[in-house]
């Protein structure tokens, strides 16, 4: 898993190259419901994204990046 300065600069670069990907779209909704407990979605691997890509991340992990992005959650 990476650090949330890691992931904070690879959105914030991905918002300033392509801000309406649809990629960034999908990634901020999930993103935005593991801050508030969810399980990000099913995962083409097997179970959710939270799961599968996040194994152990904390509600704050996600809630830290939405904030310094400025995303609501």
């Amino acid at each position: 898993m990476k650090t949330i300065a890691e992931m904070v600069m690879r959105y914030r670069s991905m918002e300033e190259t392509v801000p309406n990907s649809g990629m960034l779209r999908e990634v901020r909704w999930q993103y935005e419901e593991m801050s508030n407990g969810g399980d990000g979605g099913p995962s083409d691997a097997s179970k959710s994204i939270r799961d599968d890509y996040y194994p152990g991340a904390p509600d704050s992990y996600f809630q830290e990046i939405c904030d310094l992005l400025g995303w609501p959650r």
